[in-house]
């Protein structure tokens, strides 16, 4: 049965065939319960066809070099096969120029589709407030549930977002990946069995708790931790602690800390100190005095900051205000141990 169909360009890399170059076809995309389907076209009429089992899935949404992307500024999605007989394929989905042809807002429908069909129904386990105000709580049992991903409201931050949240045996869903703090992995007794499970320490309804999710299956664990990733981008650092069973995500981390760190090298002194300056809360009209430079100094490294996307103007004599991309910056450069507040 179709659950999803868009219009998509695709390009099938394999290991077998040793080459870097990628090509791109036209298709229409089609999910099923248990696989993708790619009709190809030509001048609008089908001209093959590729099927891709989900049970022959390997991993979802990689990482996609710059070099084999169609266009860098579109979004592109990475799924992984081994399939006998053609080894390992990494399919490549993004959608072309042509706005009459490619929806952006339907691929990307598509895409998480595609997660929906992989996660929705997964068999889980849940220990839910097993700590509540610092203290075990005595009242709380292992429970069945089932993986969905769903509408959410934040308890925190009363914003609705889609999430992934665990049916519980009367399908009320119970938000543990709304509002985390913090993720890891413990070895927890289950009903007299030793598992590892997931550590959530998660704000639900009026406190934040302690909760214990067992993923059984370690393929829904990838594509769970894969979708966080995704859709929550902010939980990056808690899911590199829960990771380490899973090469290529702990190689995709490796890639993006190095990226960072070649970034916040590439920074000079200077810029540090602004950024500092400006974090702290100190008047960015006062912070030429501060470090000792004259303004026409001042506003030429502003200038300079602007153009990196660190700064942005907020009043018409250079009155800056760090980015979001600033922000993130000083974050990084605490956590490096490059600066001290």
């Amino acid at each position: 049965m179709t659950i999803a169909e868009t219009r998509v360009k695709a390009a099938l890399i394999s290991s077998w065939k040793g080459s870097g170059r990628v090509t791109w076809r036209d298709a229409i995309g089609t999910i099923q319960n248990d696989r993708v389907i790619l009709r190809y076209l030509r001048m609008g009429e089908v001209v093959g066809e590729d099927s891709f089992p989900f049970s022959s899935l390997s991993d979802i949404n990689v990482n996609v070099p710059d070099s084999h992307k169609l266009n860098p500024e579109k979004e592109h999605f990475g799924m992984k096969f081994y399939v006998p007989g053609r080894g390992d394929l990494t399919l490549i989905l993004t959608i072309g120029d042509n706005l009459l042809i490619y929806d952006e807002n339907k691929f990307q429908e598509f895409v998480h589709t595609i997660f929906e069909t992989l996660i929705n129904g997964k068999s889980v386990k849940l220990l839910l407030a097993r700590v509540k105000g610092g203290a075990i709580n005595m009242e709380s049992q292992w429970t069945d549930g089932s993986l969905r991903i769903v509408s959410v409201k934040s308890a925190k931050r009363g914003k609705t977002e889609r999430n992934i949240v665990v049916l519980d045996p009367d399908r009320k869903p119970i938000p543990v990946f709304s509002d985390v703090e913090d993720l890891d992995v413990e070895q927890v007794d289950m009903n007299g069995k030793n598992v590892e499970a997931w550590k959530i320490k998660h704000f639900y309804v009026d406190e934040t708790v302690t909760s214990f999710l067992y993923i059984p299956e370690k393929k829904t664990r990838l594509y769970v931790l894969r979708y966080l990733l995704k859709y929550i981008p902010g939980y990056f650092e808690f899911i590199m602690k829960v990771s380490k069973e899973f090469p290529t995500l702990q190689a995709e981390f490796k890639e993006v800390m190095e990226k960072e760190l070649r970034e916040l090298e590439s920074l000079d002194e200077m810029e540090k100190q602004i950024l500092m300056a400006l974090y702290s809360g100190l008047n960015p009209l006062e912070v030429h005095q501060f470090l000792g430079l004259d303004e026409r100094e001042i506003e030429e490294i502003y200038d300079r900051m602007i153009d990196k996307g660190l700064l942005k103007i907020v009043m018409i004599r250079k009155v800056v205000d760090l980015t979001r991309e600033g922000r993130k910056i000083v974050n990084k450069l605490i956590e490096y141990g490059l600066v001290a507040m």
